[in-house]
């Protein structure tokens, strides 16, 4: 009996153990939080005198996360760590302590053992950073957001609370220089408005076997070699800012105007909020009124709605859906099974389309739940007469696992890029 107690206490504190590390390291980066370090900091107080504090953060848009999917996120956070890690290795000559500022967060905290190398670490990370894509090797410049502060040490102050104020220190700095970019970027955005500057890529979506091209789905970019030229900061930025109809509004009606050289038949999916429906509302021009002026008709339009953007405004965009669907628009739910309600609004909206959130489609044929999700959903989609659509297929084994689970339409790198035409 006393053995068995024995087991059970030991498993018990292995158990507390590892909630309590799980408690102090980051499981997405592996970095330790701030605790952790903190006997570190106080040794370089002690041997310095001065510690200069970095705060840095991946300097996109509050949503990126809502945009791209929390696993998406982590897998950048960790991309992040990484490169942090190996430049401070190359390029800086002093003891640097990297941490993260809490488990699950997004802000990493910096502290350097030596002051005359703050200047040059500051010019390394307002520089950005290159974050290739594991899947599509596609490699993209992301810039970060850097405040910068000083850990002083002084005998009458207690070191815990001399390191938190340098910290809030930065964060200080952090805030006014994001406040500053703002101010300019919203400049640059306004700018994009009123040139019309926008550019419009096209991506096939493809029917199998025979991969005949069904349509394209229009994909919007902002100036290229800016902050603002990445979609999700581009229509992260403008949420923000308050201009996301004027934004969506310009998006749609170039992808209308360009469409004129894909094939007659294609049909071309749009994406809009509920933002860009009310924008186009106020000016007293609706969806239809602005596809009438272009050379396709609503008969080959498909309005793509992410369930995020459902379950944000139901009744409206509901209200709004009806008309269009009357005036012979088709409706694609977007992104399905990113977690916003998906089956409620499948049940309430009885879209045309049900487009896979390319989550969903990574990792699939060795992933049986992930199928057993998407067989679920086509089960559901073929008794409400909807067709699913599969985004994000970029190899061979996704495309024939997708097909054995009857999805026939399909949309990613392996049919081919977003393109102008």
């Amino acid at each position: 009996m006393s053995d068995d107690r024995n087991i059970a206490d030991l498993v018990e504190l292995r158990t507390r153990l590892l909630q309590y590390r799980a408690s102090l390291f980051d499981p997405s980066t592996k970095l330790p939080t701030l605790p952790v370090v903190m006997d570190r900091i106080r040794q370089l107080l002690d041997d310095k005198g001065s510690v200069p504090v970095f705060v840095i953060r991946l300097e996109h848009e509050q949503h990126l996360e809502r945009i791209v999917g929390w696993e998406r996120y982590d897998a950048l956070l960790y991309n992040v760590s990484r490169y942090l890690g190996d430049a401070l290795a190359r390029n800086i000559r002093c003891d640097v302590i990297l941490c993260q500022e809490a488990v699950r967060g997004d802000v990493f905290v910096m502290f350097l053992a030596d002051r005359s190398e703050a200047g040059r670490l500051y010019g390394i990370l307002a520089g950005g950073i290159s974050i290739t894509e594991e899947n599509s090797g596609d490699t993209s410049l992301m810039a970060l957001q850097v405040g910068k502060g000083l850990i002083t040490r002084r005998p009458a102050e207690r070191t815990e609370r001399a390191i938190y104020s340098g910290i809030l220190q930065a964060r200080q700095d952090f805030h006014k220089r994001g406040e500053v970019l703002d101010e300019a970027r919203l400049v640059e955005a306004r700018r994009v408005l009123s040139d019309r500057s926008l550019t419009t890529l096209y991506q096939p979506i493809v029917g199998l076997p025979e991969k005949d091209v069904l349509g394209f789905e229009a994909l919007s970019r902002g100036p290229s070699g800016s902050y603002l030229g990445p979609a999700e900061n581009f229509f992260g930025f403008a949420e923000r800012s308050g201009i996301l109809g004027e934004v969506e509004h310009l998006c749609v009606e170039l992808a209308l105007e360009r469409a004129v050289r894909l094939p007659k038949e294609a049909m071309l999916f749009i994406n809009l909020s509920n933002h860009g429906l009310e924008y186009l509302d106020s000016i007293g021009l609706g969806l239809t009124e602005l596809v009438a002026r272009s050379a396709l008709g609503p008969d080959r339009c498909v309005l793509e709605i992410t369930e995020r953007t459902y379950a944000e405004s139901q009744a409206a965009l509901k209200h709004r859906v009806g008309e269009l669907r009357e005036a012979g628009f088709r409706i694609a739910i977007d992104d399905m099974g990113t977690g916003y309600s998906a089956l409620h609004v499948l049940a309430e909206l009885q879209p045309d389309f049900i487009k896979l959130n390319h989550m969903l489609v990574r990792g699939l044929p060795s992933e049986p739940i992930k199928r057993n999700l998407v067989s679920a959903i086509t089960s559901f989609a073929g008794t409400s007469h909807s067709v699913v659509i599969a985004e994000g297929v970029e190899r061979e084994d996704e495309m024939n696992a997708l097909v054995e689970l009857g999805v026939m339409l399909q949309q990613g790198f392996f049919f081919g890029h977003p393109e102008e035409i």
